[in-house]
């Protein structure tokens, strides 16, 4: 596991982050909608609305995580979404997606200052929930989630 190194992702390893990010949608039977434009234009353009880690062994990309700030008035403070977390199958059982977790606070932007991580696991996927839990992860039962998207999001936007 030492020969992996983990660094914040830049403009020039889009198409790492990319790849990295469609093998998550292929693992998990979702559609991979975002284009590698999309990347390029929302994690490295001027105002990013996320940042990402890579993991490399020699070269060969075999982890990522996305992450983008949300701030908590009830927890006093910033943290940070984790939307998306990949490990290659190579490299599954050795602790790198603790890791990849572990280095994204110390690696997040030094102004968004994260005092706490949260996440979402899909209702169908009981061993994420269970790694997740493992490292300390809390189901907030005081909350829903709640996606406004599509033609809701357009009736909304057009409201008085």
């Amino acid at each position: 596991m030492s020969d992996i190194r983990i660094r914040r992702a830049e403009r020039g390893d889009a198409d790492r982050l990319h790849f990295a990010l469609s093998q998550l949608s292929r693992d998990m039977g979702d559609v991979h909608a975002t284009s590698l434009d999309m990347l390029k234009q929302h994690g490295f353009g001027a105002a990013p609305t996320f940042f990402a880690l890579l993991a490399t062994r020699q070269e060969i990309t075999v982890g990522a995580l996305l992450a983008s700030p949300i701030f908590s008035t009830t927890r006093g403070g910033a943290g940070l979404y984790v939307s998306d977390l990949w490990v290659a199958e190579q490299a599954r059982g050795a602790g790198l997606g603790p890791r990849l977790l572990a280095a994204a606070p110390d690696l997040a932007p030094e102004d968004w200052t994260v005092t706490f991580l949260r996440l979402a696991v899909y209702h169908d996927n009981p061993d994420a929930r269970r790694f997740y839990e493992r490292l300390g992860f809390e189901a907030r039962q005081e909350e829903t989630v709640l996606d406004l998207k599509g033609e809701p999001l357009d009736n909304l936007r057009k409201r008085p």
